[in-house]
């Protein structure tokens, strides 16, 4: 029995990669923080060891007390924060931590995937419509995007560590909850969008994306980074149409010009800072909200690890929005 250890195990992306994982017959080991829920971890068959990514000095000593991993799968990291210095110390501070103490710990796997995202290299080029390429020239438009390219390079620039890299658009699924909050919203009657023209947008489904980290992982390819997204390209209205039908709601569509937005998004956080909590929106995720071109190359996918999405948009929110009814989160 092969054995993975997956952290950020008790977060939205991480619950799916321990079911993927159990799926496939791997003995589990999730890393989590002191203040982790671990209400779904403790359902599974999983060993659960608290990890301090902080530290240095706790870290050595929490990898030299496991096992070698055959795998890694490194998907904590944070998405929000009111302090932007807090992406670079989390996104790229601990990876490059865990990265060092499997090195010195003599812990070296057979590969060590990051989960990174498509906001790393961010939009692509709005004019030409060209898909964004793993050659193109990285333009993240967000602080979140630029620790995430930050964590990449400490990959890139060095050669013991066989590795993997996988990018995802948009993930949806049971659990999620920022595109869920514009599901509530169609649910009250409002499609509230951002009045952006032509805009194309990319999406996956967490399960696909589960399925797709473990495909890498199992493959022969290493040193290699992926774009991830189900295959198809959607306009900024297909979600409102989808998740409308779904909920059999008719919902009004409001369209919020990109400045009253961002001063919407600055009042938010401002709230948000003075009840020290971290806001949904911010001023920077409406750069990526807005962005016009997210259409990127997916085409390695197929060609390296034979990987095709079983879900798009309509499906994987069908499936969604189901258990978002089941669990009581909408009404």
């Amino acid at each position: 029995m092969k054995k993975v250890l997956i952290t950020g195990a008790s977060g939205f992306i991480g619950n799916f990669l321990v079911d993927e994982a159990q799926k496939r017959g791997y003995e589990i080991y999730a890393a989590v923080r002191q203040t982790s829920n671990l209400k779904h971890l403790k359902t599974k068959n999983v060993r659960i060891v608290e990890f301090d990514f902080s530290d240095v000095n706790r870290l050595n000593p929490t990898v030299s007390a496991l096992p070698r991993f055959d795998y890694v799968i490194h998907n904590a990291g944070v998405t929000k924060s009111l302090n932007k210095n807090t992406y670079f110390e989390v996104n790229h501070g601990n990876t490059g931590r865990l990265i060092y103490a499997l090195l010195k710990q003599g812990k070296v796997p057979d590969k060590f995937l990051l989960m990174s995202s498509l906001a790393a290299f961010g939009p692509g080029d709005k004019e030409s419509e060209r898909p964004i390429l793993s050659t193109s020239t990285p333009r993240p438009v967000t602080t979140y995007g630029e620790s995430k390219l930050s964590a990449e390079k400490l990959l890139f620039e060095q050669t013991l560590m066989p590795y993997i890299i996988i990018r995802p658009t948009a993930v949806y699924g049971p659990g999620e909850k920022n595109i869920f909050e514009a599901i509530k919203l169609i649910n009250r009657g409002i499609n509230l969008q951002i009045a952006v023209r032509n805009q194309c947008l990319t999406f996956i489904y967490v399960k696909d994306l589960a399925r797709l980290v473990f495909d890498a992982i199992e493959s022969s390819c290493t040193n290699k980074a992926y774009f991830a997204t189900d295959g198809n390209l959607y306009s900024n209205r297909d979600l409102g149409q989808v998740v409308s039908h779904r909920l059999n709601k008719k919902a009004v569509y409001v369209a919020l010009p990109i400045w009253l937005t961002k001063i919407l998004a600055a009042l938010t956080e401002l709230l948000c800072r003075m009840s020290n909590k971290v806001p949904a929106l911010n001023v920077e995720k409406v750069n990526e909200l807005s962005a016009c071109n997210w259409r990127c190359d997916i085409a390695p996918l197929w060609s390296d690890l034979k990987f095709k999405s079983e879900y798009n948009l309509e499906t994987g929110m069908n499936e969604t929005i189901d258990w978002y009814k089941k669990e009581k989160w909408l009404k």
